[in-house]
């Protein structure tokens, strides 16, 4: 259990830095970038409480979203995982809370590069422990077929957590080529990520049920 206060942890740090630079803070913020990484969107500073807000929900939602899970059994076999991705998605957004109010504080910060960055790391930081992500509703890869069979779940984690570190170095890679290339060389790992688990898993699941393997 120590693992989940973590997550807790950054949000007040999220919400400490916050404080800190309120008062330095012009009264309207950036707050959205376009495909170019410009600044396109500005609102009033108060809006710089949307990203702790919403890492709190997820922290604190994704304990009850467990509780309803037809395999709610299964989450003690991999509760320490559990935590270290609900953890990771809010380092995440603490990191990008950070550079978005250093942003607008005047910090030389190029978005393109820190957002690109982030990302990556993060898939990355994801990929290393999908393998060990047991069959459930909420976290992972669920199509129809690894949720239909624990080989499938399985074997899908197992090549997808290598697709999601690929896909993260891709972002990674992309935040350091010029701005024109970053499209074509970050938006290939999203593609990787989503059609690469999501094809092996049905190609897997169809060859069970030729052979009537399938589990419920």
């Amino acid at each position: 259990m120590k693992s989940r206060w973590v997550g807790a942890g950054l949000i007040a740090g999220m919400l400490v830095f916050l404080a800190w630079a309120w008062p330095q803070l012009p009264e309207r913020v950036a707050v959205h970038w376009n495909v170019a990484f410009q600044a396109d969107s500005w609102r009033p500073r108060g809006h710089l409480l949307l990203l702790p807000g919403l890492a709190l929900g997820i922290w604190a939602g994704m304990p009850l979203l467990r509780r309803i899970d037809p395999r709610r059994a299964d989450y003690a076999r991999w509760d320490a995982t559990f935590w270290l991705v609900v953890n990771l998605i809010v380092l995440f957004m603490a990191v990008l809370h950070v550079a978005l109010i250093g942003f607008n504080l005047g910090w030389p910060l190029d978005m393109h590069t820190v957002i690109l960055s982030v990302v990556g790391l993060v898939f990355v930081g994801l990929g290393n422990y999908m393998p060990r992500v047991r069959r459930n509703w909420w976290v992972g890869f669920r199509t129809p077929w690894t949720l239909s069979s624990e080989r499938v779940w399985r074997q899908t984690h197992r090549l997808g957590g290598r697709v999601l570190v690929l896909g993260g170095l891709m972002f990674v890679v992309g935040a350091f080529v010029p701005r024109p290339a970053a499209p074509w060389v970050a938006l290939p790992g999203v593609l990787l990520i989503v059609l690469v688990p999501t094809v092996y898993s049905y190609i897997l699941w169809r060859r069970e049920d030729v052979h009537g393997q399938n589990d419920v």
